[in-house]
């Protein structure tokens, strides 16, 4: 049907892989099997979900790695880092930090599904969309990123997840920047997953944020983080174009 080749039809479908495959996945599995493993296993899926309807429907280039430029990258990439590295330093100074092999193995899995469909995919589509408008594909991302965590209502109060949403948002314009810039999904994938991964090498704190209640501080300081993220993006990408070379692979598998 020629609906579903419309690229706005092709977003809103890429954007709801995660939550409907996680959904589906949730009604099979029983309460008492959901363990880290069975998690890993869930975003595998929604990973393979992916994949296979890039292969059929999306067909967008996705690039996986990059090795030219590297410094250039690594520049591109240095505003993240140094958030990233700072949103995690807590970590290092609680008596209970402990590198855990599956958390690694979670936060690595999320990070590809995460990655691949928000970055990889949602980007390209959102490039056809808006005529290779760079910073408009990455804000358009990134607010998509930010809405799929309404899903966490069913477990936690309006105000929170609220701050999840813009937090989410501000970390998909930092990753996305990054993305369209380097062309190297993987910088991306590890960025996520370094972020995800830290706090849960603490049970203390893991046991903390479970208890944290929602302040209006913290909605603020979430706003003012997704400025700052609003301000990097702008930055990076207000002299950036997306070169023919860039366009023609883009529409190519």
């Amino acid at each position: 049907m020629r609906l579903f080749k419309n690229n706005i039809v092709k977003i809103i479908v890429a954007s709801l892989i995660f939550p409907v495959t996680l959904t589906i996945i949730g009604l099979i599995l029983s309460k008492q099997s959901v363990n880290s493993f069975a998690q890993a296993l869930a975003d595998l899926v929604v990973f393979l979900v992916a994949y296979l309807l890039n292969r059929q429907y999306f067909q967008e280039k996705v690039f996986w790695f990059n090795r030219k430029n590297g410094l250039a990258q690594l520049s591109t990439a240095f505003p993240a880092l140094i958030i990233v590295a700072f949103l995690n330093s807590p970590v290092l100074l609680v008596n209970d930090f402990q590198v855990k092999f599956q958390v690694i193995l979670i936060c690595l899995l999320v990070g590809l599904a995460e990655e691949y469909i928000f970055r990889g995919l949602l980007i390209g589509l959102f490039l056809k969309v808006n005529h290779n408008n760079a910073f408009g594909a990455v804000i358009g991302s990134s607010i998509l990123f930010g809405l799929i965590h309404i899903t966490n209502l069913k477990a936690l109060p309006f105000g929170y997840v609220s701050a999840q949403m813009i937090f989410a948002a501000a970390i998909g314009i930092l990753f996305g920047t990054i993305y369209i810039k380097t062309h190297n999904l993987a910088i991306v994938i590890a960025l996520h997953a370094f972020r995800d991964m830290f706090p849960m090498f603490s049970n203390k704190l893991m046991q903390q944020a479970s208890q944290t209640s929602f302040t209006m501080a913290s909605l603020y300081v979430m706003i003012v983080f997704l400025g700052i993220a609003l301000f990097i993006a702008y930055i990076q990408l207000q002299n950036f174009e997306i070169k023919k070379a860039d366009i023609i692979q883009l529409f190519l598998v």
